[in-house]
């Protein structure tokens, strides 16, 4: 059973959200910087206030780079997606993390559209209501999770599952987290789908299915560092739109595509670059021509595109190198350009921040330090998804929207696996002005660029990454 508390509104702060002030009273008021929303007479919100600070992580052996603390005492991890240079790997972006008690014990949880399944790991032990013998693998884009199906009182963001199935991980590959919140359709839910019974389902599931009064979507708004370069934090709703973005409603509803899926996955009509359209195609069987399979997902920090995509958008980089070998496959371009790039659904474009489309690293040049900017939008991980969507699209995209994930009256339905896909819809509503940040870009590159290492230049670059010095460049040994 599903216990809601009493408020109508329900938000779950992931890390942070601006400087925003977030009020609980009969004349509920949620404010920031800019805007104050009154939500009426009735309306309460119930939702964290705070802010976080980079700190070093001790650990250099860890998958993880960087801890975030807070005045709440909750720490978060900062996690670097990693960009493969050689042998070694650079760190290049974050991800979102929340808060979850999970059997009276809180962990720090990815909060990712792109699985459906509960997954915790450490040394915290929760209190039980039952546990099983039964062992799941499960597989990310990057690395993986064993465990086993244990049972366990779940609460998050107002909500508290009294019997929800979670995998008590005992082992990890290429993860570096406590463990991972899965908001993605019922459908892709590995826990349910080994255990063939409907008590494994997934927590918004469960949700729903205790309470069909509570419309079936979710929203997310992501928010980047003041600096505009990194992850700073955001919302999660459920039921209820954030009224900072309640034009939400009336954007269109975009259908999950294909029929079969069972991911948040849609269909792409445009990639637009410097006002080019780029031409898509689409693996994806019953795909329409000139769309592409779309996956949004919070889970994944950069985005991953076709090969033919990413060299579409950085060969328009004046002064781009682009370093292909064995080991690696990256474009190193100039800091302080920029690209228009678009992508269009349902007839509405969104348009990209250019400080998404590229992230300053620190390397090495024959022992002196340098800044170099590489590509966020990268090849796909692997070929095993290629049948199933074209482009990953992480949270260098959804920081550029508001979105909303609609879950269909059927999401709830065991033994259907593709039932939640049916009726499922996104809606995403643009919160980049391209003409503002367009204007702002230098400014802000270079404005962090200030705490950094001088630029390399990249004329001394060559495609098979050495340089005219007869180095390679090379990430720092320590951070």
């Amino acid at each position: 059973m599903v216990t809601l508390c009493k408020s109508a509104m329900y938000l779950h702060t992931l890390l942070v959200f601006s400087s925003g002030v977030l009020l609980a009273s009969n004349a509920s008021v949620l404010s920031n910087d800019t805007v104050t929303v009154t939500a009426g007479p009735t309306t309460a919100f119930r939702g964290f206030s705070f802010a976080a600070k980079a700190t070093p992580n001790a650990n250099k052996g860890s998958s993880d780079n960087h801890t975030l603390e807070n005045d709440s005492n909750m720490q978060v991890r900062r996690l670097a997606s990693t960009l493969s240079h050689g042998r070694h790997s650079l760190p290049i972006n974050l991800k979102y993390a929340g808060k979850v008690n999970v059997g009276g014990f809180d962990f720090t949880l990815i909060i990712d559209t792109g699985s459906s399944d509960l997954w915790i790991s450490g040394n915290q032990k929760p209190k039980l209501n039952h546990s099983t013998n039964t062992t799941v693998n499960l597989t990310y884009g990057i690395g993986s999770a064993l465990g086993k199906i244990e049972y366990a009182p779940v609460s998050f963001g107002g909500y508290q599952v009294d019997n929800q199935a979670f995998l008590s991980v005992l082992k990890t590959k290429d993860q570096g987290s406590e463990g991972i919140l899965g908001l993605g359709l019922n459908g892709l839910s590995a826990l349910e789908r080994t255990t063939k019974d409907a008590s494994a389902q997934s927590v918004m599931a469960n949700i729903f299915t205790q309470h069909p009064s509570t419309p079936h979507f979710l929203g997310l708004a992501l928010e980047r560092s003041d600096g505009g370069e990194e992850t700073a934090g955001g919302f999660l709703t459920i039921g209820e739109y954030d009224p900072h973005y309640s034009n939400i409603t009336y954007m269109p509803k975009i259908p999950v595509a294909p029929t079969s899926a069972s991911r948040w996955t849609v269909a792409m009509e445009a990639m637009t670059i410097n006002g080019k359209r780029f031409p898509l195609k689409s693996g994806v069987k019953g795909t329409k021509k000139d769309q592409a399979i779309t996956l949004i997902d919070s889970g994944t920090s950069l985005a991953y595109i076709p090969s033919d995509a990413v060299d579409a958008i950085y060969s328009q980089f004046s002064g781009s190198v682009h370093v292909q070998t064995s080991n690696q496959d990256t474009w190193f371009v100039p800091c302080l350009e920029q690209v228009n790039l678009s992508f269009s659904f349902t007839g509405a474009t969104y348009p990209i921040n250019p400080m998404e489309l590229s992230s300053p690293v620190r390397v090495t040049d024959q022992k002196d330090q340098y800044t170099v900017c590489v590509n966020a939008f990268r090849p796909p991980l692997n070929k095993q998804t290629e049948h199933e969507l074209d482009f990953l699209l992480g949270d260098i995209f959804m920081r550029n929207v508001y979105s909303v994930f609609n879950f269909a009256n059927g999401s709830t339905m065991h033994g259907d696996a593709n039932a939640d896909a049916k009726g499922a819809s996104i809606q995403l509503l643009s919160r980049t002005n391209r003409d503002q940040v367009y204007a702002d870009f230098e400014n802000s590159r270079k404005e962090s660029l200030k705490a950094q290492a001088p630029l390399f230049d990249l004329r001394k670059l060559h495609t098979d990454g050495t340089t005219d010095g007869g180095g390679r460049l090379e990430p720092p040994s320590s951070d």
